[in-house]
């Protein structure tokens, strides 16, 4: 049925698309803000648990995995980054005289590590920022703009591979003059690591400005 372009009933059918697209949008936003809260919910309950509770909390890294198709050979690797850490952690508890504990502690970083990957595998920077934003909006009675906070975790979340990337680049050119990095020779390799961070961080600050961002 097709209504003059004048006729009212015009203007809203041809509203309804746009209607259903900001509809979609926010309902994704909603669904990215929920994850992020379970995510954090997850990590503060996981450390107040045991015995059955504590099996739920495994189980729902199980299903995390499956559904973010993360297999035990991926979990593996992406936890060998964070495994300094864990150890680190349960040789204080050993050393302070908490062996068990250092066990369920480990044990429970693991897990948080697990999920964080399959957290990951299912959600974009953009759409952590836009969850932070939302869950932040608050802080606007303190002219705080959780805009603003969301872009800064999304550059953050942006620049942690890059500087990886420098950070080995250098490395291996120090490694490839023959020079072995040790803590003397540290200030050559973090020199030009941090000149490096200064030079991104104003390009960024540039860029944003070019754009006309006004956060």
């Amino acid at each position: 049925m097709r209504f003059p372009a004048g006729f009212p009933m015009a203007n809203c059918v041809s509203r309804l698309p746009r209607f259903a697209q900001s509809r979609k949008a926010h309902l994704h936003k909603a669904r990215q803000t929920a994850r992020f809260l379970s995510i954090f919910a997850y990590t503060i309950l996981i450390f107040f648990v045991d015995g059955f509770l504590f099996l739920g909390f495994l189980a729902v890294n199980i299903a995390a995995m499956i559904a973010a198709k993360v297999t035990p050979g991926k979990a593996l690797q992406y936890l060998r980054s964070f495994l300094p850490f864990v150890l680190l952690a349960a040789v204080v508890n050993v050393a302070l005289g908490y062996g068990e504990d250092a066990v369920n502690l480990s044990v429970r970083l693991v897990l948080i590590c697990n999920i964080t990957q399959c957290y990951k595998k299912v959600v974009s920077a953009d759409d952590l920022a836009d969850a932070i934003a939302i869950l932040f909006s608050p802080l606007k009675v303190f002219n705080v703009e959780g805009k603003d906070l969301g872009l800064v975790v999304c550059i953050s979340l942006a620049f942690i591979p890059v500087l990886r990337r420098d950070f080995n680049q250098i490395r291996t050119a120090l490694r490839a003059r023959g020079m072995k990095v040790t803590a003397s020779t540290m200030k050559y390799l973090l020199k030009p690591f941090f000149i490096g961070i200064l030079q991104r961080t104003n390009e960024i600050s540039q860029a944003i400005r070019t754009k006309g961002y006004d956060g």
